[in-house]
């Protein structure tokens, strides 16, 4: 408790800090945040960086004498490993696609209404920034958008999801699944886009399994960052945008052979996880 006391201290003073920082900014901006794209990109990164990734960093400093090995940070896994990694993530996308399709059609009671229009607004907000973000087209701001959606949000994200909160909750709770769950569900709530909530838990269980099973965070950093390459590559190509597989919407006619696809496609990715399970368990 005094860990998870430590690192919630540390994550509110990162909230802090970035607010100041960003209201400083906003004095001295002459870009409103709704017209200027790389504002929502400076945004994104510095959040990212005060709010989770230096805490977990602070964190892991201060309750151990071995900082990386309580962030599970060891040498970079072999290409063989990640190449398998590769594949799941691959091959989870169907499954995530249909969850997130089935999530969608959640209705509230009439009674709920105002917290439904609440959950609506954010997702629609959340969706608007990254459309805004993946807007333009280019080389240069799509390197910008991998790294910033891509590679910075996973880095972050995983240090302090399966890195420090993987840590502090196994000193407590002895069942590594309930861990691995526990941490998907904060890990998709803290997005605070409910109606992407179920597809968010599966993909943090995935990564936290990843985690628990090869012992080494780049393993999980890896495979969030390509789930997220994916989708800003696909959401920045008009094409691809409208391909049922990268959609953030299925259309119902779509719905009974993208359940066969994701069934064939789940048989798969449970013999690739396996195959790691198998391959990490031997070494």
């Amino acid at each position: 408790m005094v860990q998870l006391g430590i690192l919630i201290a540390c994550l509110l003073t990162g909230m802090i800090f970035c607010g100041f920082v960003l209201l400083f900014y906003s004095g001295f901006s002459t870009y409103p945040d709704d017209e200027s794209i790389w504002v929502l990109q400076l945004t994104q990164s510095l959040s990212s960086v005060c709010i989770m990734l230096i805490p977990s960093l602070f964190t892991a400093w201060l309750c151990s004498k071995h900082p990386g090995d309580f962030l599970h940070l060891r040498g970079l896994p072999d290409a063989r490993l990640l190449g398998w990694v590769a594949l799941t993530v691959v091959l989870i996308s169907p499954a995530v696609s249909l969850t997130s399709y089935l999530n969608m059609q959640l209705q509230l009671p009439e009674a709920l209404a105002p917290l439904e229009a609440w959950m609506r607004e954010t997702e629609d907000l959340a969706a608007g920034m990254i459309h805004k973000m993946t807007a333009e087209k280019g080389l240069f701001p799509l390197l910008t958008n991998l790294t910033v959606i891509a590679l910075l949000a996973a880095l972050t994200e995983e240090c302090l999801f399966r890195g420090v909160l993987f840590s502090i909750f196994r000193k407590t709770v002895r069942n590594p699944h309930t861990v691995i769950w526990l941490i998907a569900a904060v890990f998709s709530a803290i997005h605070c886009q409910f109606y992407g909530f179920l597809p968010r838990m599966l993909l943090g269980a995935y990564l936290g399994y990843l985690l628990y099973w090869t012992k080494n965070l780049w393993v999980p950093i890896f495979a969030h960052f390509l789930n997220n390459a994916i989708i800003v590559v696909a959401l920045s190509n008009d094409s691809l945008r409208e391909n049922p597989f990268f959609a953030e919407e299925l259309a119902p006619d779509d719905l009974g052979w993208f359940s066969t696809v994701t069934g064939f496609t789940l048989i798969l990715f449970a013999g690739c996880m396996w195959r790691i399970y198998a391959e990490t368990k031997h070494n």
